[in-house]
């Protein structure tokens, strides 16, 4: 079972949300995909590969906003039939985002892109049955099928090093992980920044545990100056 998210949501117009989505089965979390900061429109585009037992069970999906060091805000709730998506095919499904308290409420929507095969098919196998349907570039940049997640917060810095004239700096911080990278806000004209942002980074089961932190100077019409790694 393989999945492609797309999220729409809908808050007040001076809100704003750092959503993420769960999945359950039997109320087993089975997969969960990382945070993306500040977006009522966020894209994934991440790929699960989820085991199913019992394809009359529904599929839980629950859509939450990341909020540091509170209880994270619950922003809507859906349920995929299972036993409504045609073997070996990939279908293109969206979802109303509902909140069991207040069934008539407008929440947003979901979009999955799903396929689900015989258990007996091997990786390879979905794979190639999704270069039918995708675009050859989608399937080569998403191949992989990540084993686990290593979620990092960022909190602050202490003394960093002064690169601007004031004697301050506008740190920022990058993190990579192979091919993926995060970038985190830029705090202005401190040695001390305050940032309490997270990042989620997926493991694969070739990739070593190597994360490169770097941090960065912001100088507006130059290049940024380097702090350290």
């Amino acid at each position: 079972f393989i999945t492609r998210i797309y999220l729409s949501l809908h808050v007040s117009l001076t809100g704003t949300s750092d959503p993420y989505v769960k999945f359950k089965l039997g109320g087993k979390e089975v997969f969960r995909s990382k945070t993306i900061h500040k977006n009522l429109n966020p894209v994934w585009e991440e790929k699960a590969y989820i085991l199913i037992d019992n394809p009359r069970e529904p599929l839980y999906i629950k859509v939450c906003d990341y909020d540091f060091g509170l209880q994270d805000d619950f922003i809507g709730s859906a349920f995929l039939d299972l036993t409504s998506l045609e073997l070996n095919r990939q279908t293109d499904v969206t979802l109303s985002l509902k909140d069991p308290h207040y069934p008539d409420h407008d929440l947003g929507s979901i979009f999955l892109s799903v396929l689900l095969a015989p258990r007996e098919q091997r990786e390879p196998v979905i794979l190639n049955i999704l270069i039918n349907s995708l675009r050859l570039s989608d399937v080569q940049r998403k191949s992989q099928l990540w084993r686990g997640i290593v979620s990092v917060t960022l909190i602050e810095g202490r003394e960093l090093k002064a690169m601007d004239a004031n004697g301050l700096s506008d740190p920022y911080v990058k993190f990579r992980l192979g091919h993926q990278k995060y970038k985190s806000k830029i705090v202005p004209k401190t040695l001390n920044p305050q940032w309490r942002e997270q990042f989620d980074f997926h493991l694969y089961e070739e990739q070593g545990g190597i994360i490169d932190i770097t941090v960065w100077d912001k100088d507006a019409g130059k290049k940024d100056d380097f702090i350290g790694r």
